[in-house]
């Protein structure tokens, strides 16, 4: 490529307005482009004379870079095209979503990406994954219709993705971008849906307890007495138990049968429980000193999916019970601290959020009719009111 001298760019008249045309440089190219900008009006009240349109013009023409040094070197030294496959294979080896994230979220993340993100990007070159491609790939996974397969491949029944799955799926996108990237996006994931997370009254929590056997009636009166999560209650052990001062703590969860660290740094706390739950867990545990305090026949920790299989959806199919899932005992424990007026950094510590306004979204109250008249009637007013005015107003008036 030839030396490239600093050029001021030629001023023409283009209908009304002045423009100024110059040349850029292209990568891998010894002909240059031709473009052109609009300075300003060269007719009506606030025309530009055409001295101060090349003036203008040569304005412009510095402010583009064209005449630097820099200029010149990107366009002679022309880098390999790095796919969007090829930033996959650097996050996973690199990116500490993947190499410090957990189990879970890892195997999320692959599966999105092989189910919906590479088929879609991973052949193009990561520059062309803009804000205009993810929005077109937003749009056809919210009218796509996807289908489940059993573990041998055979179809098996379709479904559409709900706007948290689409979330999750732009989530991975953007880290895979990083944020420099996608900073000032603005894309359109449609309304928020109706949460429609399902909990437990505490008249159903207690048919549920009296309902179940053995370690799973103790296993339910945990979950609904503390809010833990699943994983969480699996992964306890003997010595996490302090009945004595009725305190639990949490410092595990079970994955897949293995035993890993908690799923955020506020998961790691100390639950206080009410003495009639901790006798429940003083029975259960008996005079044993070490292991588990919940273990599956052949003594590895219990599956959160068996149970909710074997155990808890056929009791509630048996109880007339609407169909939920293990996380209803977490939302309705949240329900049941509301309801007391417990104080919130108590809420925020034994559930194990890391704000107040995660912790909001599991509450049901809302919901609880009764709850709703008793909060009333202690708000009500404190007079009795007849057909015109309040009675009490004409001796207040006197």
């Amino acid at each position: 490529m030839s030396r490239r001298f600093g050029q001021k760019g030629t001023v023409v008249r283009k209908g009304c307005t002045w423009h100024v045309r110059y040349y850029v440089d292209v990568q891998g190219q010894d002909k240059r482009l031709r473009k052109s900008v609009p300075i300003g009006p060269c007719i009506g009240k606030d025309k530009l004379t055409k001295p101060e349109a090349v003036r203008k013009g040569a304005e412009i023409i510095a402010s583009l870079g064209v005449n630097t040094a820099e200029h010149l070197e990107r366009a002679m030294n022309v880098k390999p095209v790095v796919t969007f496959a090829q930033r996959v294979e650097w996050c996973r080896q690199y990116h500490k979503a993947w190499t410090d994230g957990k189990p879970g979220s890892v195997l999320s993340m692959e599966s999105q990406l092989t189910k919906h993100i590479l088929p879609r990007f991973g052949s193009l070159p990561l520059d062309s994954v803009d804000e205009t491609a993810v929005q077109e790939f937003v749009a056809d996974l919210k009218r796509g219709t996807f289908r489940m397969r059993t573990p041998n491949g055979d179809p098996k029944k379709t479904y559409k993705l709900s706007r948290k799955t689409i979330l999750n799926i732009v989530g991975v996108v953007k880290l895979i971008l990083g944020k420099k990237v996608w900073m000032t996006w603005e894309l359109d994931l449609g309304k928020p849906e109706d949460p429609q997370q399902r909990y437990f009254t505490e008249e159903q929590l207690k048919q549920i307890i009296e309902g179940a056997e053995g370690q799973y009636r103790v296993l339910f009166a945990l979950l609904a007495g503390t809010g833990m999560r699943i994983g969480e209650a699996a992964g306890l052990h003997i010595d996490d138990l302090d009945l004595d001062n009725c305190v639990i703590h949490v410092r595990r969860a079970v994955w897949n049968g293995r035993e890993l660290s908690p799923k955020t740094r506020n998961a790691v706390r100390e639950i206080d429980i009410d003495s009639g739950l901790a006798d429940i867990l003083g029975q259960h545990v008996g005079i044993k000193k070490a292991g588990r305090v919940f273990e599956a026949r052949n003594g590895s920790p219990i599956s959160g999916n068996n149970i909710l299989k074997r155990v808890l959806h056929p009791l509630l199919k048996k109880l007339g019970i609407p169909k939920a899932g293990l996380h209803a005992f977490r939302h309705s424990r949240v329900t049941m601290l509301r309801k007391r007026g417990t104080p919130q950094d108590l809420q925020k510590q034994w559930i194990g959020h890391s704000s107040l306004r995660t912790t909001d979204r599991y509450s049901h109250t809302h919901e609880e009719l009764e709850y709703r008249r008793l909060a009333a009637s202690r708000v009500g007013l404190n007079f009795d009111v007849g057909p015109n005015r309040p009675n009490s107003g004409v001796a207040l008036a006197q």
